[in-house]
């Protein structure tokens, strides 16, 4: 996997104008354009997809807008701020980007070779949206040290998560779950060496915890160290209650996930136990 990371000004400029004001002089610097400019501030508004689709080559039917916001000493600075957190964002994935992709690879299955833009707008918007037209990932989401896996794990997840929309089916929660299970929770605590599988769209987790059994057989953990990661991951099963399929562990996450729609009758079926039921070896 590659990572091209990148400044876009458009793009940059955009967020600026049309994200929620970070700070009281974003504001008054948007305040005094669309006041003094509302009929270009309003047409600008629609050239996120364009710019998106020509990151390299786009050129605006009016810059009078983009100019007005470049040219202002808070754009200036705003920049700066923007290409240093750049740089920080170049230098954790410089310093983490083989273990992830190893961790990433033995989970998967499969590799990802494909390289994948990250547009970088400033920290402050707190911005991450996946454009699957061009694979495009925006971001600006404060980073520190001690957080950088959290960082790292939610990137992957958002390309992973691109990843599996290729997938044609309607059961869309099933690969939400899958994707959560493969990197928010697996490949984090891999990369953090404490569970994460407490991490995750609460909405999901009912299914989450039906499908973790099956997980388990994927990841080719042996049936006697279930209790092991029942305990680890705090979701507690009768393993007596389930078969153990040894097909699991051969397969890839797009596999896998075949494997759960077209057992998805049967996994639903499962009552979840409590866990002062469960008797633990």
């Amino acid at each position: 996997m590659k990572l091209d990371i990148i400044v876009n000004k458009y793009l940059l400029i955009w967020h600026l104008l049309y994200q929620s004001a970070v700070s009281e002089e974003i504001h008054n610097l948007k305040l005094k354009i669309w006041t003094s400019n509302k009929k270009e501030y309003s047409l600008v508004h629609t050239d996120k997809a364009e710019i998106l689709n020509s990151l390299d080559d786009f050129i605006p039917d009016d810059d009078i807008i983009y100019n007005l916001v470049e040219n202002s000493p808070l754009y200036k600075r705003i920049k700066i701020e923007t290409n240093r957190y750049r740089n920080s964002i170049l230098e954790i994935w410089d310093q983490s980007k083989k273990k992830y992709s190893k961790e990433l690879t033995s989970i998967l299955k499969f590799d990802v070779k494909k390289e994948y833009k990250i547009c970088v707008v400033h920290p402050s918007l707190n911005v991450v949206e996946t454009d699957f037209n061009s694979k495009i990932i925006t971001i600006g989401k404060k980073i520190t040290t001690r957080d950088k896996d959290n960082f790292l794990s939610y990137l992957m997840y958002k390309i992973i998560r691109y990843e599996m929309s290729k997938l044609k089916t309607d059961e869309t929660e099933i690969v939400d779950v899958v994707t959560e299970l493969a990197i928010i929770n697996e490949l984090y605590t891999r990369i953090s060496k404490e569970s994460k599988y407490d991490i995750g769209k609460k909405e999901l987790r009912e299914l989450k915890e039906k499908i973790y059994p099956y997980w388990l057989m994927y990841l080719g953990v042996p049936l006697e160290d279930f209790e092991t990661y029942m305990v680890r991951d705090n979701i507690y099963f009768d393993k007596n209650a389930y078969k153990y399929e040894k097909i699991l562990k051969t397969i890839d996450l797009y596999s896998f996930i075949g494997f759960i729609i077209r057992n998805k009758k049967t996994i639903l079926k499962t009552k979840l136990i409590p866990v002062e039921n469960i008797e633990m070896l």
